[in-house]
């Protein structure tokens, strides 16, 4: 039969030197088991402190003048499922230095007892541990299976109570950067330290002065990485101006990215001038479709009104989007219109651009696809679904006849399909892939190319554009991973004056932070650290919903980075 309370005293030394094995196990120090009962849920032992005298916690002087006696009550890890409480009677000592701002403390058994605590040290740093890498909600929930019964508040106040502290004086290297609290409204600033990679401080704003009051701390930082920000470069030379700042390659080579898809879409005219024999492209209709728009709502009214008396005191576009809670770019458009206006309707390009074909089609009763591939064979593409979808909003009295196909032409040839393709390609954002890195497409381990990939290095090399395109960014890429920054100079010359006015664009604005950019290249530390910890934080903020103050915030993403990094 079940017991279901069995009570054991330790009288005899044997089962004394059983209770003291057991509390040398465990790894206590100081403390005796004198008892111990196990009832139907939970586990009861009762410990005593060994010592006959402590250290004042106030003044650091010992003594052993005791004042009084009194039980603590105290939870432990559970054992088997089962809850362990420990009733630890503990001494109250005299303090006898009259300098002393108190007269009397408790002394505090080791690696039982805490202050103002009815936790085991065992079992606090267990929770801390659990509760730091999860939702409150959840840990409460993981601690209750494991036989902890804890609130989502005391979860938190737990994870709260863990100090992260830092030794400003002994971090050389740092990167910093920002991320969203709030997508478009609130951002923060992460600091951490790019050799062990651990976030250090949080900031409450991206703001130069918020910046900087923080990067003063940091007294010894050498080098400080960082993107393009202007309000960082700004922060650094004011709160460190002996570190050197590191622009990052990343950001570098994806403004050059940008920059060169820009120039893509303003130069494609000329390029499709260039390969109009391979591509056989017919004549367009040439006709352009006038924007039209919905009546105004009385929001879009209100907004018109409000945006422009706003504007009219002199508010920036950025401050008039902050009262009002909207984005910048869409005050912008309110104040590029002369009058309120509702949603903006545009008919499909794909009509405009083969309204002859398409009337032609009408006109014979042909269906969506045949229409298609009579523009096909013409030399144009059009995509299936956005000819459909435009042929319904430009002539919502056609129907077909004959099914939803309607009528049918003869199938497409081999090359009419191939020119179809190699068009479509053009005019897709692939191309900018295949202009920017000359090895996509090819697999590893075989060295075969995709035939999209063969496609693609056909366009580009009849093209003269797409090939300096492709020189320009492959050369700037060369430059950043080389490690001379010598060289930075002679693309930056080479490119200022270029023809191409996105390229020679980006060349003129790297003269106004040449330094940072050459210091990317001459050194190996870089943002990347940051951009993985970006990730962390989007995480464990999104698991935290609107709890994920910025305190908090930080000893979570500490927790889970000391975790999966195996840092102490």
């Amino acid at each position: 039969m079940l017991r279901v309370s069995e009570r054991v005293i330790c009288k005899d030394s044997t089962k004394k030197r059983v209770d003291q094995t057991l509390v040398k196990i465990i790894g206590w120090s100081g403390v005796r088991c004198y008892s111990y009962e196990r009832h139907e849920d939970y586990i009861e032992a009762g410990l005593q402190s060994t010592h006959h005298a402590a250290k004042c916690p106030y003044c650091g002087r010992r003594s052993s003048h005791l004042h009084s006696r009194y039980e603590r009550t105290v939870e432990d890890l559970p054992v088997h499922g089962l809850r362990v409480i420990l009733r630890v009677e503990v001494s109250r000592y005299r303090c006898m230095n009259p300098k002393c701002s108190h007269r009397t403390f408790v002394e505090q058994c080791a690696g039982v007892t805490e202050k103002y605590q009815r936790r085991t040290v065992d079992q606090r740093r267990q929770l801390q541990e659990i509760l730091g890498l999860v939702a409150s909600t959840v840990g409460s929930r993981q601690c209750a299976s494991m036989g902890i019964d804890i609130s989502s508040s005391t979860a938190l106040r737990i994870v709260r109570r863990i100090h992260c502290e830092i030794d400003y004086n002994s971090y050389r290297h740092l990167c910093i950067d920002d991320f969203a609290t709030r997508k478009g409204r609130e951002y923060r600033a992460l600091i951490i330290d790019a050799d062990t990679h651990l976030p250090l401080e949080i900031v409450p704003s991206r703001d130069k002065a918020d910046v900087a009051k923080a990067l003063r701390k940091y007294k010894h930082a050498t080098i400080i990485s960082r993107d393009r920000s202007s309000a960082y470069a700004g922060a650094i030379k004011l709160a460190c101006p002996k570190a050197k700042q590191i622009a990052d390659k990343f950001h570098l080579v994806k403004n050059c990215g940008e920059h060169l898809d820009k120039q893509l879409r303003v130069s494609m005219p000329d390029v499709m001038s260039e390969l109009s024999a391979t591509l056989d492209r017919p004549v367009e209709s040439g006709v352009r479709q006038e924007a039209m728009y919905k009546p105004p709502a009385s929001r879009d009214i209100d907004l018109f009104a409000e945006i422009h008396k706003l504007k009219d005191a002199g508010l920036s576009n950025e401050s008039i989007g902050k009262d009002m809670r909207i984005s910048a770019k869409t005050v912008a458009k309110y104040l590029s219109m002369d009058r309120p206006r509702g949603r903006k309707i545009t008919e499909s390009k794909c009509v405009g651009r083969y309204i002859d074909i398409i009337q032609e089609g009408i006109t014979s009763g042909l269906g969506y696809k045949a229409i298609r591939e009579k523009i096909i064979a013409a030399g144009g593409y059009v995509d299936y679904g956005a000819l459909c979808d435009g042929m319904k909003k430009v002539f919502p009295e056609y129907h077909p006849k004959q099914g939803y196909g309607g009528k049918t032409t003869s199938p497409l040839s081999v090359a009419q399909k191939e020119r179809a393709q190699t068009r479509q390609l053009l005019g897709s954002n692939m191309m900018k892939i295949y202009v920017t890195n000359p090895s996509f497409g090819v697999k590893k381990d075989t060295g075969e190319c995709t035939k999209e990939r063969e496609r693609a290095d056909m366009l580009i090399c009849k093209s003269g554009i797409l090939q300096d395109l492709r020189q320009a960014y492959t050369s700037f890429r060369d430059v950043m991973s080389g490690g001379k920054p010598d060289e930075l100079n002679a693309w930056i010359e080479k490119y200022s004056g270029s023809q191409y006015q996105h390229i020679a664009s980006f060349a003129k604005e790297l003269n106004k932070d040449i330094t940072a950019i050459k210091n990317a290249i001459r050194y190996s530390i870089s943002n990347g650290p940051m951009e993985g910890c970006n990730n962390k934080v989007k995480a464990v903020k999104r698991s935290m919903y609107g709890r994920a103050k910025d305190d908090l915030l930080l000893i979570k993403i500490t927790l889970y980075s000391r975790k999966h990094m195996h840092v102490n």
